[in-house]
């Protein structure tokens, strides 16, 4: 019996060593950047945002703005130009992701922009004394297309390490 087991067991590829990706955890914003070959959009001291990492799952949630998001005036009853103005004050999207020892695919399930479901967003990394440098390189729609942005910028991401 025992020796059916472990050949079923390699037969199947189960890794009994699980390595632990170096992104798990909450990661508190502090600088995002914008960067092209010859200009650098930046924002120090940003609005709060939270990329949570977990095993095989992420979400991400964020301000691209140096202001802080503007409140509705009555909470429940938002005008059009109120909602208008709260969809463009945040970013947002969660789903799955892969990592290697210096690159993070995420591919989204839900995301701040119907239609983005599926999409990827790659990333390369850097973890230094509990500070994430994630970069943006390169993104690609669920239809295999890329954004108008695509090979013209990068977004560097700043993130300070706030639980495991």
């Amino acid at each position: 019996m025992v020796k059916i087991l472990v050949i079923f067991s390699l037969g199947f590829g189960i890794n009994l060593t699980t390595e632990m990706s170096p992104v798990l955890g909450s990661w508190s914003m502090r600088e995002v950047h914008w960067i092209s070959t010859d200009t650098t959009y930046s924002i120090h001291n940003t609005q709060p945002g939270i990329f949570i990492f977990t095993p095989k799952s992420y979400a991400i949630m964020w301000t691209p703005s140096q202001q802080p998001r503007r409140a509705f005036e009555v909470l429940s009853k938002p005008t059009d130009e109120e909602i208008l103005d709260g969809f463009r004050s945040v970013v947002f999207n969660a789903g799955s992701y892969v990592w290697t020892d210096s690159t993070l695919i995420s591919t989204a399930v839900i995301a701040k922009v119907p239609g983005f479901e599926g999409g990827k967003q790659y990333y390369r990394y850097q973890i230094e004394h509990g500070i994430l440098t994630l970069v943006m390189f390169d993104e690609t729609y669920p239809d295999g297309s890329k954004p108008e942005w695509s090979g013209r910028y990068v977004t560097k991401f700043i993130l300070e390490k706030i639980d495991s």
